[in-house]
C-alpha cells in the first residue's frame, strides 16, 4: 500500500469513527449531530474521489470525462464543507449570501469542465491546474475566513473559552491546504480537513459541557474548576435573585426561566468585558473578574452600580422583574477560597435582607 493510500485510509477510518461517536453522543444537539455527520460523510466521499483521480491520472483506460467530473465535484464541495461546520453549531449568519456565494463557486468549478479555467484534464488524462486556479484558492480562503469569524462569534456566546482549540483547528487546516497548494503532489488537503473537523468538534463539545443550558452562562463545574485554580488577586461577585420562589409561584416556571435569562443577559452586558460569568445554582450567579480587569475595590463598586442601574431600567419596562442582591469579596492569593465565598455570600444576604 502506498503512503498516499495509507493517508486516505486513515482519513476515512477516522471519519467513520467520528460518525459513530457523534451518533452515540447524548451531548450534541440534533442540528450539530446532522451537520457534523454530513461533514464526515462528505469527507469520506470526496477523499475516495481524490484517491480515484490520483490513480487515474495518466491512465488511458480511465475515462477523461469521468476524471474531469470527479475533479469538479471535489473542487465544488471543499469550500462548502467548512461552512457546513458553522451550520452544525447553529451560528451561521447571512445564510442567503453564503449560500449564493457557494452556489456561484460551484458553478465556476463545473464550468471549468468545458473552459479549463480552474483545472483541466489533458489528452494524456493528466490533471492540470488552469490559468485561473487562483479563483479556487480565493473562494476556499473566503470560506475559511467566514468559518473562522462565525466560529469566533459563536465562542463569544461562551465567553471566548478554549480559543486555543479553535486556533489549533484552523492551523491544521491552513498547513494542509498551503502544502497542497504549493505542491500538488502533496496530498494533505483532506487529511488536514478531517483533522480540522475533529478539532472543531472537540472545541464545540468543550464549550457545550462548560455552559448552562438555560442561560448560556458558564456552569457550576466551570465555576468550581476556576476557583480551584484561582492564583491571582481578583474579586468574586455573588448574585441572588430576590423572592424568586414567589416569582415562580405567581407567574409560573416559564416566566421564571425568562427572568433567569434576562438577569443572565444583564450580568453578561455589565461584567463580561471584565470577567467570567457563571450560573452556580437555581437563582444564583457569580462573576470572577479577570486578572487584568481588577485594580481595586472601586472597580467592583462601579460595575455593581452599573448592573443595578441596568436592572432599574429593565424594571421600569417590566415591573414584575425581581430585584437582585449582590455581594462581593476581594481575593488575594494568601486567602482561602472558601472564606472568600463565605464573605461574599454574607454581604449578599445582608443586602437581600435590606431589600425586603
Amino acid at each position: 500500500m502506498s503512503f498516499y493510500s495509507t493517508v486516505v485510509l486513515i482519513t476515512i477510518v477516522l471519519s467513520i469513527i467520528m460518525i459513530v461517536h457523534i451518533n452515540n453522543s447524548n451531548i450534541v444537539t440534533e442540528n450539530a449531530r446532522k451537520g457534523f455527520c454530513i461533514s464526515f460523510t462528505i469527507i469520506i466521499f470526496v477523499s475516495f474521489l481524490e484517491w480515484l483521480t490520483y490513480f487515474a491520472d495518466g491512465k488511458p483506460l480511465f475515462p477523461i470525462w469521468l476524471h474531469t467530473l470527479f475533479s469538479a465535484i471535489e473542487f465544488s464541495i471543499a469550500p462548502s464543507l467548512v461552512v457546513l461546520w458553522v451550520y452544525a453549531i447553529g451560528n451561521i449568519k447571512h445564510s442567503r449570501i453564503v449560500i449564493m456565494f457557494l452556489l456561484l463557486h460551484a458553478l465556476i468549478e463545473f464550468s471549468s469542465i468545458w473552459t479549463g479555467a480552474i483545472y483541466y484534464i489533458d489528452e494524456g488524462n493528466h490533471y492540470c491546474r488552469g490559468e485561473y486556479y487562483f479563483i479556487y484558492i480565493i473562494c476556499y480562503t473566503t470560506a475559511i475566513a467566514v468559518m473562522f469569524f462565525e466560529a469566533y462569534y459563536f465562542s463569544r456566546k461562551y465567553q471566548n473559552r478554549n480559543l486555543s482549540s479553535l486556533i489549533a483547528a484552523f492551523s491544521s487546516l491552513f498547513i494542509g491546504i498551503v502544502a497542497n497548494t504549493m505542491d500538488g503532489d502533496v496530498k494533505t488537503a483532506w487529511l488536514s480537513v478531517t483533522t480540522c473537523c475533529v478539532l472543531f468538534y472537540i472545541y464545540y463539545i468543550e464549550l457545550v459541557v462548560q455552559s448552562d443550558g438555560l442561560t448560556g452562562l458558564l456552569n457550576r463545574r466551570s465555576y468550581e474548576n476556576h476557583l480551584a485554580n484561582l492564583n491571582y488577586r481578583t474579586a468574586v461577585i455573588i448574585f441572588d435573585i430576590d423572592k424568586f420562589k414567589s416569582v415562580n409561584d405567581t407567574y409560573g416556571h416559564a416566566y421564571g426561566d425568562t427572568v433567569l435569562k434576562k438577569i443572565s443577559k444583564a450580568i453578561i452586558r455589565c461584567y463580561l468585558s471584565r470577567g467570567l460569568c457563571y450560573r452556580i445554582g437555581g437563582d444564583e450567579f457569580c462573576v470572577i473578574l479577570n486578572k487584568n480587569s481588577f485594580h481595586s475595590e472601586s472597580t467592583v463598586i462601579k460595575l455593581n452600580k452599573r448592573f443595578n442601574a441596568l436592572l432599574d431600567e429593565l424594571r421600569r419596562k417590566e415591573p414584575s422583574l425581581p430585584t437582585v442582591s449582590v455581594g462581593y469579596e476581594i481575593f488575594n492569593t494568601e486567602n482561602e477560597v472558601a472564606d472568600i465565598i463565605h464573605n461574599a455570600d454574607t454581604m449578599m444576604y445582608t443586602n437581600k435582607n435590606s431589600n425586603r
